[in-house]
């Protein structure tokens, strides 16, 4: 059962924002502006506008062509008529009051004229008016308007952050390329999304500690976490004290194995049946530790072992009776192979395991300790990848998500095995490899595809994909 981490109540903001669902590879920038809502009214139309303005020249010249005939004539008539009359009378009469003829008539042909300049002054208008300048003011107010949406928008999503998950879609994850400084952010990113959600396990197989950060964000955040330097912690992490004698006798020779294409199938099986007779006869008198199978193969190659590691009875059984002379003579190749991989890294492995297995932790990080490379280092990567694939194979429970940092280290055999198992178990995994060539380049398939700055041409996924 493993221990769940602290609640985020109370922690500070950059480790809530880190340990926060769902699974992440990074961030991506994602501006406000592309969360407003788009101004609803489209921009006037240059073409519209000159439309427009022809139309209405035309109904202003239409109607002040109507005012002159029916407003301006008769108008004109009525007070001209009146006048003349109200001359004739006051010329017939002296005395007679043609005032109030003349002021009839004004009154009688004011609306006809006032009509008529309305419609004089329109027609003017229309005239005078260009359709650009009339565009341009439409377009001025148009463009106000727009403002006052777009700024009613940003004040509406300002509290939305502009920088979202990069989220992941698949369980599985191949990230290529990519230095020491981007794989150390990119696990910690990642692998903090994941404790937000399930356990978790990095297998840092590239002798660089890129783990560095994830561990220290780990312990600054309280989250119940083992770190295993390998060789160093081989005994105390417990790795191999969780493997049955069949199941390490199997992963040892896989992991012996995993070197380039065409090693013979013959020299694995039986590197395999030798390891089972040895575990099998150790495991009758006690543990199987790398320090006693290391000290069987020295004793089957008639060489004396470390006082100490294996009984009297062990020593004569393996010396004598386990393989009997000739097999023995046959499997000499075989012996001297094993005794070259298992007697340096015994050393770190301990005479004995620990009384117990430590508890799974929620976080635990195994990584390879820096160095240059040996085959001491590729065993050991091998060997994890071996335990890893038994353990999320026979696993009863919710296995934790799986980071592989370094998996170029790792043949593709072995890589496909591991990855078929925890697509099987639903266990999310991710993989990290320096360069896009060899074994890594057959991974791309199976699941996200992400690229990092990659190292040279030769790494460029142009020249794997044909041309369009």
């Amino acid at each position: 059962m493993y221990q769940q981490p602290a609640a985020q109540r109370g922690r500070p903001a950059r480790e809530r924002l880190l340990f926060t669902p769902p699974a992440r590879l990074g961030w991506t920038f994602r501006s406000r502006r592309a969360l407003i809502t788009p101004y609803p009214e489209p921009p006037p139309d240059p073409e519209v506008i000159r439309e427009q303005a022809a139309a209405r020249l035309a109904a202003a010249t239409a109607s002040w062509q109507r005012a002159r005939k029916w407003g301006i004539r008769p108008s004109l008539i009525i007070i001209i008529g009146l006048t003349a009359l109200a001359g004739c009378v006051h010329a017939i009469n002296p005395a007679a009051q043609s005032g109030t003829t003349i002021l009839t008539a004004f009154i009688l042909g004011a609306p006809g004229l006032g009509w008529a300049g309305w419609r004089y002054a329109q027609f003017s208008a229309a005239k005078a008016s260009e359709p650009w300048h009339l565009y341009q003011a439409a377009h001025g107010q148009w463009a106000g308007r727009a403002a006052e949406h777009e700024q009613a928008e940003l004040d509406r999503v300002a509290g939305v952050p502009e920088w979202g998950s990069a989220e992941l879609r698949t369980s599985r994850t191949d990230v290529y390329g990519g230095t020491l400084t981007g794989w150390r952010s990119l696990l910690t990113v990642h692998g903090a999304s994941i404790l937000a959600r399930q356990p978790l396990l990095v297998a840092d197989l590239s002798g660089q500690y890129a783990l560095a950060e994830l561990a220290a964000l780990a312990r600054e955040a309280r989250v119940p976490s083992a770190e295993y330097v390998l060789p160093r912690d081989l005994n105390r992490s417990g790795l191999l004290t969780r493997l049955s004698a069949q199941h390490l006798a199997d992963a040892l020779a896989e992991a012996i194995h995993a070197g380039p294409r065409g090693t013979a199938r013959t020299d694995r099986a039986v590197d395999v049946r030798v390891l089972e007779q040895l575990c099998t006869a150790l495991a009758g008198h006690g543990a199987v530790t790398l320090a006693r199978l290391a000290a069987a193969v020295q004793v089957a190659l008639g060489r004396p072992a470390e006082p100490g590691l294996l009984s009297e009875e062990e020593e004569n059984q393996i010396g004598g009776t386990l393989f009997g002379g000739s097999y023995q003579t046959q499997i000499g190749t075989n012996l001297v192979r094993l005794d070259a991989f298992l007697a340096d890294l015994a050393r770190y492995a301990g005479d004995s395991p620990p009384a117990a297995p430590p508890p799974p932790a929620y976080c635990t990080l195994l990584a390879v300790e820096p160095g240059a490379r040996s085959a001491r280092a590729e065993l050991l990567a091998a060997l994890v990848i071996q335990w890893l694939t038994v353990e999320v194979t026979a696993s009863t429970a919710t296995a934790p998500a799986v980071i592989i940092a370094g998996a170029d280290e790792i043949t593709r055999q072995h890589l496909e095995r591991l990855a078929d198992a925890c697509d099987h178990r639903g266990v999310p995994l991710t993989l990290l490899f320096r360069h896009l060539r060899d074994d890594a380049v057959s991974m791309i398939g199976g699941g996200t595809t992400a690229f990092m700055r990659l190292g040279n041409h030769h790494d460029s996924p142009g020249v794997l994909l044909p041309a369009a």
